[in-house]
C-alpha cells in the first residue's frame, strides 16, 4: 500500500470515528433529555408485565375457589359459607346454583327473588318455576305470553293441564292446540289432550 493509499485509508478510519462519536453524542444528549420519559415507559413495561401475571394467578386464584364452593354447593346445598364464597367469585354461577336449589325445593321467596334478577335466564327460569311451584295457570299464563320466554312450550302444557284438573277442557285444549306439531312436547300434549276428553265423558256418563 503507498503512502497516499494509506493517509486515504485513515482519513476514512478517522471519518468513521468522528460519525460514530457524533451519533453517541446525539443519543447521549436525546437521553438527557428524555430520561425521565425513556424510565417512566420502561417502568410501565414492567409493572405491566408483573402486573399480568399476578391478575392471570388471581384469576386463576378465583377460579378454584369458585370451583370448590360450587362442588361443596353440590354436595351441601345448605351450606351458607360456599354459598357465600361463590356469590363472591362467580356471581352468575351463584345465581345459577340458587334457582336450581329453589327450583328443587320449590323455595317460592327464592324464586321471586331471582325473578327480578338482571340475569336474563335466571329471571326467565325463575318466572317459570314460580308459576309451576304456586300452581297458577294465570301466572303460567303471564309468563308465556312474554315473547322471549325461553320455556313457552312448557308453560302451555302446564297452563293447560292445571286448566284440566280445574275442569276448564275447552281451554285447556285450546292451549294445547298451541303447541307446534314440532315441539318435542307435542306428543306429551296429544296424550294429555285425549286423556282431557277420556275424563270429561267419565264425568259426564256419571251423572
Amino acid at each position: 500500500m503507498s503512502i497516499k493509499e494509506q493517509v486515504e485509508f485513515a482519513k476514512e478510519e478517522l471519518t468513521q470515528d468522528e460519525k460514530l462519536l457524533s451519533g453517541l453524542i446525539k443519543v447521549e444528549r436525546f437521553y438527557k433529555r428524555n430520561r425521565l420519559a425513556i424510565l417512566a415507559v420502561a417502568v410501565l413495561v414492567v409493572v405491566g408485565g408483573i402486573g399480568y401475571g399476578v391478575m392471570g394467578y388471581l384469576k386463576e386464584q378465583q377460579l378454584l375457589r369458585a370451583n370448590a364452593a360450587f362442588l361443596q354447593l353440590q354436595k351441601n346445598p345448605s351450606d351458607k359459607g360456599a354459598l357465600e364464597t361463590l356469590k363472591k367469585e362467580n356471581p352468575p354461577l351463584a345465581r345459577l346454583v340458587l334457582l336450581q336449589h329453589a327450583t328443587q325445593a320449590g323455595d317460592v321467596s327464592t324464586l321471586e327473588t331471582l325473578a327480578e334478577s338482571k340475569d336474563e335466564v335466571v329471571s326467565d327460569l325463575a318466572r317459570y318455576h314460580l308459576g309451576v311451584w304456586k300452581k297458577s295457570a294465570e301466572t303460567i299464563k303471564n309468563y308465556r305470553m312474554q315473547s322471549e320466554a325461553l320455556l313457552k312450550d312448557f308453560a302451555i302444557f302446564d297452563e293447560a293441564y292445571l286448566l284440566m284438573k280445574a275442569g276448564e277442557v275447552s281451554q285447556a285444549k285450546e292451549r294445547l292446540a298451541m303447541i307446534a306439531d314440532s315441539s318435542p312436547l307435542k306428543a306429551a300434549a296429544r296424550m294429555l289432550n285425549h286423556y282431557g276428553i277420556a275424563a270429561s265423558g267419565k264425568k259426564e256418563g256419571s251423572r
